[in-house]
């Protein structure tokens, strides 16, 4: 077949995760033609378990929430807890959203991505699984794209399109072939994910909780605690890569071999937090290692491609950030390509280009808070507690704003929000962002979830 006989479809889609999933189902109701090349079998593992209640709006508009709540754990806020579990601080998003939508959910990623491709699919996009892209062409005299792909098989074809969608995650496809991805040096960390068995639901995990438990001496890292099932626990290790080469060659020096191994063991033993928790817990199958993580692309969009979610930019997965960000551009990006495509240039050009312009604000902003994390000096997210005595006494009124960025009121807000977060580094110009204030009580003890409202839901997989 000539490249003039292949039929061209209105957008193409590298990736079926949560922002491919979202484009393409967005852009598949508004009547346009969708295409979506995935390069591996669903469901799959994958990392970034842990979601925000600012997903809400966007399952409801996608109609998978009544699914989700079907298979996964409910979370209703994050618990930040020092290295000897003896400080921490709950923050329940309940304190600032009053609806249903505050119990957000810790999944499986493998199962939760899964059914938004089943969904996407089911709402008409076509999506080729096993199908990996090996080149795209983005700069043909007709203005189409060309994508060439291989599948399982070995079989070999030439795709065309108006307009590509690189939603291709960690695999960042268009950035790196132009030359055009960026390491973040400052968050230069490393990943562990392991899944277990058999744990003591212990530290917040009852109730649904992520426990965000910071290491510190010099590690610069932090575990991740959350429940992922009525038996399931997933602890993820973030440390600083200098840290783990030093613990590399001490463990490689004393003969181990799998030192990978042996150093997620013994980190998890001598933090008294994760020792209690998992104790008597097995892996159910081996954990999941993963570098290079945080990283930028210089560019984003252009006349006949965009770069949607991971594949345009990931941080840390500090604040459990990357799955709303990636489905919120993408849910932005729908509606934006939509109006430029009906509007004329000078105005579609102007919504496409204002709505770049708030998701590279909304990115700014989480970069600012994660910053702010890994400098405890400026703010302790562990100690920050209503009935204690500390720095921050008197602020109580500020702690709402917090609840809003750890529930992910990063777009509509985020100039705002960056100034409050400089008002932190200067507590002095904290009157002058007093409007801002929501919610001026603040009392973690408050709330209590019951077994039935986190796991009540959930069916029982034969």
């Amino acid at each position: 077949m000539q490249l003039k006989d292949i039929p061209v479809y209105d957008f193409m889609v590298i990736g079926c995760g949560p922002a491919g999933s979202t484009v393409a189902t967005k852009l598949i109701r508004k009547g346009y033609s969708v295409l979506v090349f995935e390069r591996t079998k669903f469901p799959r593992q994958h990392e970034g378990e842990s979601l925000l209640p600012f997903c809400y709006p966007i399952f409801k508009e996608l109609g998978v929430w009544d699914e989700l709540k079907k298979h996964f754990v409910r979370k209703p806020g994050a618990r930040f807890t020092n290295y000897d579990g003896k400080q921490s601080c709950t923050w329940f998003f309940k304190s600032v959203i009053p609806d249903e939508s505050h119990l957000s959910f810790n999944v499986e990623r493998a199962y939760f991505d899964d059914i938004l491709m089943r969904n996407a699919i089911k709402n008409g996009v076509v999506v080729l699984e096993e199908t990996k892209v090996e080149a795209v062409d983005k700069t043909r005299p007709d203005g189409l794209v060309a994508v060439n792909t291989v599948n399982k098989a070995g079989e070999r074809q030439t795709w065309m399109g108006k307009y590509i969608i690189d939603a291709s995650g960690q695999e960042t496809f268009l950035a790196k072939r132009d030359g055009a991805k960026n390491a973040y040096q400052e968050l230069d960390r490393i990943a562990w994910l392991g899944h277990w068995k058999g744990a003591h639901y212990k530290h917040g995990a009852e109730q649904g909780l992520i426990d965000i438990v910071h290491m510190g001496n010099g590690k610069k890292g932090w575990f991740a605690i959350q429940p992922v099932g009525k038996d399931l626990i997933s602890l993820t290790m973030i440390v600083e890569r200098q840290y783990m080469k030093e613990q590399k060659k001490l463990l490689m020096d004393m003969g181990i071999e799998d030192w990978q191994e042996a150093f997620y063991l013994k980190e998890i033993r001598e933090c008294p937090v994760t020792q209690e928790v998992l104790c008597d817990a097995h892996m159910r199958a081996r954990f999941v290692v993963v570098s290079d993580y945080s990283y930028f692309s210089d560019i984003i969009y252009g006349d006949n491609f965009a770069l949607i979610g991971d594949s345009y930019k990931f941080l840390d997965p500090i604040f459990s950030t990357g799955v709303y960000l990636a489905m919120k551009s993408a849910d932005l990006f729908a509606e934006a390509i939509h109006v430029k495509l009906n509007s004329d240039k000078e105005a579609g050009d102007q919504k496409l280009e204002e709505t770049f312009k708030t998701i590279r604000g909304a990115y700014d902003l989480v970069e600012k808070f994660i910053n702010i994390y890994y400098d405890p000096a400026t703010l302790n997210l562990a100690e920050l507690q209503s009935q204690a005595s500390s720095n921050y006494e008197g602020y109580e009124e500020a702690f709402s704003l917090i609840h809003f960025l750890l529930a992910g009121d990063f777009f509509d807000n985020y100039d705002r929000y960056a100034k409050f977060l400089d008002m932190i580094k200067n507590p002095l110009k904290y009157e002058q962002w007093k409007s801002l204030i929501v919610d001026s009580v603040f009392d973690a003890d408050k709330y209590h979830f019951s077994y039935e409202e986190i796991f009540g839901e959930i069916i029982d997989k034969t």
